[in-house]
Order: C-alpha cells, then structure tokens, then sequence
C-alpha cells in the first residue's frame, strides 16, 4: 500500500501534467530553436496570411461603417429635399427648380466638402471607381464616361461648371455619361440624387434642384484613351 507520500507526489504529478501537455502543444507554433528551418519558414507564412486576413477583415468593417454613415447623410438629404420641395407644393416647373435650390442651399449655408463623403468613405469610392475604369477592361467605361464631361472634352465645348458645394449645375452645360459599370458599383441613391462626372470629379447632384450637394476631387483615374 503507497504512503501518504507517496499518494502526494503521484497527485502533483497528476496536476502538473495537464500544463505541461498544453505547453507542448503550443510550441510547435513558437519559433523556437528546436524548429527545423523549413518549419521556421512555414510557420512565418501562416503568421503572414492571418496577419493579411486580421487586417482585410477590420479594413471591411471599417467600409461597411463608413458606407453605413454614407447612407445616413444620404437620407437626411433626401428628407431635407422633400420637405423644402412641400413648402413649395412639389411642382416640377423652373421656378420651383431655382427656388428649391435656393431654400436648400440656404439651408445648407455651412455646408462643406465632405460633409455627405465624408473622408473615411473617400478611399472606397475612389478603388470601386478605380476598379471599374482602369486597364483595359475599363476602355468602353472610360469612353462612356468622356461622352458629354464637361471637364474633359475639348471637342465639346460647353458651358463651364464650377464644382463648389452648393453651386447650381449651369442649364447649358454639359452632362457626363456615368458607365452602368460604375453605377452598379458605388452604393444606390435616392431619387432626388444622383452620380455625375466633371472631369475626374465625382459630383453629387440634386435631380431637381440642380444643385451640387457634394463632391470628390479627383475620384475618377486618368481618363486619357490610349
């Protein structure tokens, strides 16, 4: 029959066993010493692509937020277009168009660049943008866009835009053709919005009111067609 010393030492054994085994097992993902140099290079692989794959994941929540807060400007927009175009009893005439884009813009006196893009969804709309128009893929896309930009067509002189927040879009000028590509890319707008071209700008425009609500410099690659 064991001791009571005896039991004693089997028991702490028994207790030390447990984290030793874990211990064990953990090592093999450590790069120690005792690794071999093709294990040491496996193992540096599998830190790299988690690595990439941690990073992917908080760089596509950080989208999803910001296209969230897109979204939320977007509406408010909306409901401050159907509320000053009550006011003036929803009539789609030219005076309705210019007094709407008066009261907006009177409402929005303080508005600047940004404030709908906001910064932290910049980088999304300019690589969707970007992916759709770039290489040669992109060729019918960029021809489609040059077709009536007012930035970016010599041959097609028309009257100028000046792209500021809060600026009508000129009745003369002309109208870029925004690609189907493109617009199935970058998040859905309602009715009373919608995407334009002035040169590489990407613009904001009020369907109704004319009025350039917001933009992003520099949103479109180089156009040029080779």
């Amino acid at each position: 029959m064991d001791d009571p010393a005896s039991l004693a030492r089997r028991g702490a054994a028994r207790f030390l066993i447990g984290p030793l085994a874990l211990l064990c097992l953990a090592v093999p993902a450590l790069a120690s010493p005792c690794q071999t140099p093709q294990e040491k290079i496996e193992a540096e692989r599998v830190a790299k692509k988690v690595e990439k794959a941690e990073t992917t994941a908080h760089q596509a929540e950080e989208e999803r937020e910001a296209l969230r807060h897109f979204q939320e400007n977007v509406a408010e927009y909306a409901e401050l277009h159907a509320k000053q175009l009550a006011k003036l009893g929803a009539r789609k005439t030219v005076a309705t168009q210019a007094a709407l884009a008066h009261a907006i813009a009177a409402s929005r006196a303080k508005a600047r660049p940004g404030d709908i893009l906001r910064p932290e969804v910049q980088p999304l709309f300019r690589r969707l943008i970007s992916e759709q128009l770039q290489g040669p893929d992109g060729l019918d896309a960029r021809k489609a866009l040059l077709e009536g930009n007012p930035g970016d067509d010599p041959s097609e002189p028309s009257v100028p835009v000046v792209v500021r927040v809060n600026a009508v879009y000129p009745p003369g000028a002309a109208r870029s053709t925004v690609p189907p590509s493109v617009l199935l890319t970058l998040p859905p707008l309602p009715d009373c919005l919608h995407y334009r071209f002035v040169g590489r700008d990407l613009v904001l425009v009020d369907t109704l009111a004319q009025l350039i609500v917001d933009f992003l410099p520099a949103a479109a690659p180089d156009l040029g067609i080779e």
